[in-house]
């Protein structure tokens, strides 16, 4: 049943750039569906990432993200980081990325104990956590 609702609509185009003219109506059966106040659609992980880190900090008035290493979050340059070579600092993951862009994220190691005591200890000064459950490096 989905292919042949995805055929219909295909039927009547597809938008570039603007929201669907059903965004509103999908949105609304999300929310019905699943008990969320709110639906947000993004175009690429990248930039559904970069909404999600920045609705994060405004709403937490927090500026600093934990990321793990080895996580893929997309290609946004606020979360290309790696550990750096103090602990709780980070660097660029790639040349052209600025180090200012990086300064308020700390890389932890998936799946240690560790990881979660600084989480705990530095819950305060947190504005989000984004977690790969299942790494994609990893599977």
């Amino acid at each position: 049943f989905v292919l042949t609702e995805i055929q219909q609509q295909m039927q009547h185009g597809i938008g570039l750039g603007m929201q669907s003219n059903i965004a509103a109506e999908t949105a609304a059966l999300i929310c019905e569906m699943t008990g969320v106040e709110r639906v947000a659609f993004s175009n690429t992980g990248t930039e559904a990432i970069m909404a999600a880190v920045r609705i994060a900090r405004s709403r937490t008035k927090r500026q600093k993200i934990v990321i793990f290493a080895g996580s893929y979050h997309g290609t946004f340059d606020g979360i290309l980081a790696r550990a750096g070579e103090e602990a709780g600092t980070a660097e660029p993951l790639s040349l052209g990325t600025l180090s200012g862009m990086v300064e308020d994220v700390i890389v932890l190691t998936y799946g240690a104990e560790e990881s979660l005591e600084i989480i705990a200890e530095q819950a305060n000064n947190l504005a989000a956590v984004l977690v790969e459950p299942v790494q994609s490096r990893k599977p």
